[in-house]
């Protein structure tokens, strides 16, 4: 006689994955409404992190108190700095040395900004900036630490989303240049640069006309801005009024670095707080949702539950097959919607920043595997959370209560 197969046990696991597969419907709902739960929250403290990153890579980096512009090109500078649109504007450069002597003023800078129509390098127009880097103390000094400086006559730095190896020849307007370096991550628009010496915009701004008319290749006097540091104590605002006062009727405009990044901050701060209302919504929405859902399923099940006491399963058995039933719906969502949201913050992690238009650094890798196992993990738990008080309710009744209905 053939020995009989030894009867496979029935676990709490197993019993609860049966239970799930005999209502699909019911259980993928609950598992969409977790991921979707899940993706918020990983891909909002995403955004948040990004952006907070952003600002504060700014601050680190705008040396300047003030920056000195064409009249009306105040955004201008700011979209070059800030998402690397590419722009061209340009004033006599004898401004620098008119700035140098107003009081309160302790170093001034010329940059010269060129904007590309297309390089071998790119698929996508670039902001060139030239930077007189004797004078200069906004860009040179981080310049510094990634790079041997001064630059050679064909020598560039490229932000860390121009396309090309450091050492390799890229070419503007026919013009080949050798990439020196290549900064790291600013979250700016630093990252789609391109940064050489003065002298070398202003050689590309002639080769800019042979495909069109340049004001730079007709004056070399002219640049794009001035970069200002104030002397200790100065005010930012008073010695503003200086300037102004000083190029009355000029169209020279200063910019105070302060009062821009404030700006910035504030739109941050406020879409933070949007942020953080929703997900407050969404996880409160979501534990109310699932409560209700958790407490109709078992309340359905009352005589399955009463059946499985009377043949022998304790109040603690069938108090961890329903928590199983609730964690293994949240943790299911719970990855689907953490692993679909790492995958689209970091595809559309470009479109993400061109659409916020604000300093958008992303965090390092070790953060967002942090954030995710935490997303995970505060996700999983939220099914048996919300399951619990009705858990608690059905396993105190009498099992012929419970058959009674």
């Amino acid at each position: 006689m053939a020995a009989s197969e030894p009867v496979k046990k029935l676990t709490v696991i197993e019993l609860a994955k049966l239970n799930l597969k005999r209502k699909p419907f019911r259980t993928v709902s609950l598992i969409v409404l977790t991921a979707v739960l899940a993706f918020s929250l990983f891909s909002g403290s995403f955004l948040v992190k990004s952006l907070n990153g952003g600002m504060q890579s700014l601050s680190n980096r705008l040396g300047a108190d003030i920056i000195v512009v064409p009249q009306g090109y105040d955004s201008k500078i700011e979209s070059a700095l800030l998402r690397g649109e590419p722009n061209s504007f340009y004033f006599k450069s004898e401004v620098v040395d008119r700035l140098k002597k107003i009081e309160g003023v302790d170093l001034a800078s010329p940059q010269l900004f060129i904007a590309t129509l297309s390089a071998g390098c790119c698929s996508f127009p670039l902001q060139v900036i030239g930077i007189d880097f004797d004078s200069d103390f906004n860009i040179k000094p981080w310049l510094e630490k990634q790079i041997r400086l001064p630059l050679t006559d064909n020598q560039i730095v490229v932000g860390s989303n121009i396309v090309g190896d450091t050492h390799s020849q890229v070419k503007f307007f026919n013009q080949p240049f050798v990439i020196a370096g290549r900064l790291a991550k600013t979250g700016m628009g630093f990252d789609n640069s391109v940064f050489m010496t003065i002298e070398n915009a202003k050689r590309l701004a002639k080769e800019y006309e042979r495909i069109m008319e340049h004001p730079v290749a007709q004056d070399e006097d002219l640049i794009s801005s001035v970069m200002v540091r104030l002397k200790p104590n100065a005010d930012a605002r008073a010695v503003s009024q200086r300037i102004l006062k000083e190029f009355e009727g000029e169209q020279i405009y200063p910019l105070i670095s302060k009062r821009m990044m404030t700006n910035i901050s504030s739109s941050i701060a406020n879409l933070n707080v949007y942020i953080y209302v929703l997900l407050a919504l969404l996880w409160l929405l979501s534990f109310i949702v699932l409560a209700v859902s958790f407490s109709s399923i078992f309340h359905e099940r009352k005589e399955e539950f009463g059946m499985l006491r009377i043949i022998g399963g304790t109040k603690k058995k069938l108090a961890q097959l329903a928590s199983t039933e609730a964690f293994i719906i949240s943790a299911s969502g719970a990855g689907i919607g953490t692993v679909l949201s790492c995958l689209i913050v970091l595809l559309f992690n470009q479109a993400i920043i061109a659409g916020l238009k604000m300093p958008f650094l992303t965090p390092p890798v070790l953060w967002m595997l942090l954030c995710a196992f935490l997303t995970l993990s505060a996700i999983s738990v939220i099914g048996p959370l919300a399951a619990l008080k009705t858990i608690h309710g059905f396993t105190k009744q009498e099992p012929a209560l419970q058959l009674q209905g």
